[in-house]
């Protein structure tokens, strides 16, 4: 008898069966249908307030599913404004968008049939923002000050460009991953080159000038997020796996130096500041939670990051989030996600979206809207409020249309 190969069969077939197992653990094993993860806090979730949130959220009812859309129009079921129910939306372009960005100037985005930028104005309709072309932008990020914009296309090239004044700047073709302080006057970025040990997180002037390095990368771009603080007291959080249910999270500052991290229970990191930094939203995933991103809310500013984390039991990310204040989020939240969806978040863009209000003060989660078209139901992402409060935009996933609910 060939032992040898006896053994190795006997490998392969244990391999096999690992790896069933595993994917049967992972995404088919039964789960409650509520994701409920450390529900029970006491305080609000700024700090300072003394309220209790402990409400659960069950996403996992499709409100949409198997409606006559047409019926429902002609029979006025579907309201005007935000309610918790059926709400209607309009569309307010007939190509996709990218770039979906409010600022001190207003909502602003790209429509990519036309290859020009647009502004919604003060009667919620949109109107150009300048006459010029710009063809095939990849990606946008906007300044929050003076109508400027760093533009990405697909070729590497990028372009610095100022709206109100027509000024164009070619910026190195080796930064990628933008983000403008808060004066709109530097930015911070990844600088890549051709190899990892060329690979660093920088600062420099809008134009590219006085370009400093900060952090050495080398293979770990991928497990850093770029981005200001609010206080520009941080540029960039790495993300550090400890094992298979937490991370470590370390805040880099500008200097270079780290802040004092933080555990966070899960993989899978994402994050976005509150408009003045005051809080920390961010999403991971873990066994507890079926392995569904799960949201919850920190400390944000550099002397209390990470100090406070509760859970706010909502299955989704903080790019289908926006802050209303210090105090308050919009969030849109798939309906019904399967377990793993975590691990694979393209998995979400087949999911019909229901939007919730969330009171960080209390912890309170409303259901909003469930967002309904002629076409049907949508699934959102790039949120944001117009300067009154009054109206949602976003950006529909499958058409990349720009749309907008009405709130109050």
């Amino acid at each position: 008898m060939n032992w040898k190969k006896l053994l190795l069969l006997t490998a392969f077939i244990l391999f096999v069966f690992g790896m069933g197992f595993a994917l049967y653990w992972v995404f088919f094993r039964s789960t409650p249908e509520e994701v409920i993860v450390n529900n029970n806090f006491s305080g609000g979730l700024i700090p300072g307030t003394n309220q209790t949130g402990s409400n659960v959220v069950n996403t996992n009812t499709n409100t949409n599913s198997g409606l006559p859309w047409d019926n429902l129009f002609e029979d006025n079921k579907i309201s005007e404004v935000a309610n918790g129910g059926l709400t209607k939306v309009t569309s307010l372009s007939e190509s996709s968008v990218s770039g979906l960005k409010s600022t001190d100037l207003g909502v602003k985005y790209y429509d990519k049939e036309k290859n020009q930028f647009f502004r919604i104005n003060a009667q919620g309709k949109p109107e150009l923002l300048s006459d010029k072309k710009f063809y095939q932008v990849e990606n946008i990020i906007w300044s929050n000050r003076d109508d400027k914009a760093i533009l990405e296309y697909p070729d590497g090239a990028n372009v610095l460009y100022n709206f109100r004044t027509g000024k164009q700047i070619t910026l190195p073709t080796e930064l990628q991953e933008f983000s403008f302080d808060t004066s709109g006057q530097k930015i911070t970025a990844s600088w890549i080159g051709s190899h990892p040990d060329d690979n660093w997180l920088v600062i420099a002037n809008d134009d590219g000038s006085g370009l400093q390095l900060v952090e050495a990368l080398a293979d770990k771009a991928n497990d850093v997020q770029i981005g200001y603080s609010p206080d520009n007291q941080v540029v960039a959080l790495y993300r550090k796996q400890l094992d298979l249910q937490r991370q470590e999270v370390l805040p880099i500052t500008p200097q270079g130096n780290s802040l004092l991290s933080f555990i966070v229970q899960g993989s899978g990191f994402e994050s976005k500041w509150s408009p003045e930094g005051g809080s920390l939203l961010y999403s991971v995933y873990n066994e507890n939670s079926g392995y569904l991103p799960n949201l919850w809310v920190t400390g944000g500013k550099s002397d209390n990051l990470g100090d406070l984390k509760v859970s706010l039991n909502l299955p989704t990310w903080p790019e289908k989030c926006t802050f209303s204040g210090e105090n308050a989020l919009y969030c849109a939240v798939p309906q019904g996600l399967p377990r793993g969806a975590g691990l694979y978040p393209e998995i979400a863009d087949s999911y019909n979206d229901n939007f919730y209000y969330i009171d960080l003060r209390t912890g309170t989660k409303t259901l909003l809207a469930s967002p309904i078209g002629e076409g049907g139901a949508y699934t959102a992402t790039n949120l944001f409020l117009s300067g009154d409060g009054k109206i949602l935009y976003f950006t529909d996933k499958s058409s990349g249309n720009l749309q907008s609910i009405v709130l109050k």
